[in-house]
């Protein structure tokens, strides 16, 4: 047989497995040549924490493992043993996630600052537990959004308290939340001191979602009185996605008072005031002002979807390790799953931004949040 010249070409994928190896690094030391006294070492390259026993990328690797692929650390020991890495001390790692958010602690609160300055603000609130290192176990992660930052903090208290002194030091005219009550004190208790301040007043936007979830659950026993409920909400969400601002909230308008008509109808009916589909209606009803404050400007959201969205990843990281040991490690989890969760709203690649902000703060050049960074790539590529 002779070779042909021609080919026959294909494509497969495969993968290289993780590898880990020891770095050794050698430092010259020099001494003066007139004097023959004192030594001076070259620098050490800089790191997160000088003297650990892990690198920047290691740590770096074992921290988005946890807070963005929510493997616990344990896992990731005992994946690394798998690869060919035995006797990796978890609790080391754990430190070294520490000393990351530690690190990390100027841009979580330039991120902060990104929130303090928006008009239009999401927040929302879920059960965080202190497995040891506090009296109360019951603490709670609350979260404040914004369409490029997502910031986390931790409380040992539910309190609307926690919201005052964010809205407090806002720019916020508008909060998107559910109706929980500690929102509507944090709202009431800021615009008094607004109020003495000569400062504009925040208003309350709630979530649609939430009404719309409670027709949805009616409906499995109240079909017919929760059918008219349902279409509205579907033809509302449906406008949502047309560009045309005065059609949009003219239609949408229409259909929410197709609902408190129907809804006031209900209530004359003498429906049961527990049933489900009542404690539906009288939400709606009740909160109805501010369910349909969006339709007064472009640009106010709907509902509060995209800070439940942000909160998923707490939550299920939650349900996997349980909880923090520690108020440090409470800490940081606020701050490591903000900078993680706010590289997802910008659709970054939380590895690459790591790396980068890392390497910044290293060089002493300016830091950046994951909204600047994605501005900075963008103006870089056009």
């Amino acid at each position: 047989m002779k070779d042909s010249g021609l080919t026959e070409d294909s494509e497969y994928l495969t993968v290289i497995p993780k590898k880990y190896y020891i770095v050794k690094q050698k430092r010259v030391k020099y001494r003066c040549s007139s004097c023959q006294e004192g030594l001076v070492t070259t620098p050490s390259i800089p790191r997160i924490k000088p003297g650990t026993s892990f690198s920047d990328e290691m740590i770096i690797d074992a921290a988005l493992n946890k807070y963005c692929n929510l493997i616990p650390m344990e896992r990731y020991v005992q994946m690394a043993k798998r690869t060919g890495l035995s006797g990796l001390p978890a609790n080391s790692l754990i430190e070294g996630t520490h000393n990351l958010a530690i690190f990390l602690q100027p841009v979580y609160e330039r991120i902060k600052q990104e929130i303090l300055n928006s008009q239009v603000l999401h927040a929302d609130e879920t059960p965080h537990r202190m497995l040891e290192g506090d009296e109360k176990r019951h603490w709670y992660m609350r979260g404040f959004s914004t369409e490029g930052s997502s910031y986390f903090e931790n409380h040992d208290t539910r309190s609307g308290d926690v919201a005052v002194k964010i809205l407090k030091d806002s720019k916020c005219e508008y909060l998107v939340s559910d109706v929980y009550s500690g929102y509507n004190k944090a709202v009431n208790d800021t615009n008094v001191y607004r109020m003495e301040s000569n400062l504009p007043e925040i208003k309350n936007l709630y979530c649609n979602a939430h009404a719309r979830r409670k027709f949805k659950e009616s409906s499995k026993v109240f079909i017919k009185e929760s059918a008219l409920f349902l279409w509205c909400y579907r033809k509302i969400y449906h406008l949502e996605k047309t560009d045309d601002f005065d059609k949009r909230r003219k239609w949408q308008r229409l259909y929410f008072k197709v609902m408190q008509r129907h809804g006031y109808r209900l209530q004359e009916a003498g429906l049961p005031s527990k049933s489900s589909i009542m404690k539906a209606v009288n939400y709606l009803i009740k909160n109805y002002q501010k369910l349909t404050l969006f339709l007064s400007l472009e640009g106010l959201p709907i509902d509060n979807n995209a800070q439940e969205r942000l909160l998923r990843s707490p939550v299920v990281g939650r349900k996997t390790w349980y909880g923090t040991h520690s108020k440090k490690g409470a800490q940081t989890n606020a701050i490591l799953f903000s900078l993680v969760e706010s590289c997802k709203l910008n659709k970054l690649n939380p590895f690459e931004y790591f790396r980068d902000i890392v390497h910044a703060i290293h060089e002493k050049r300016e830091i950046f949040t994951p909204a600047e960074y994605l501005k900075l790539n963008m103006e870089k590529n056009s």
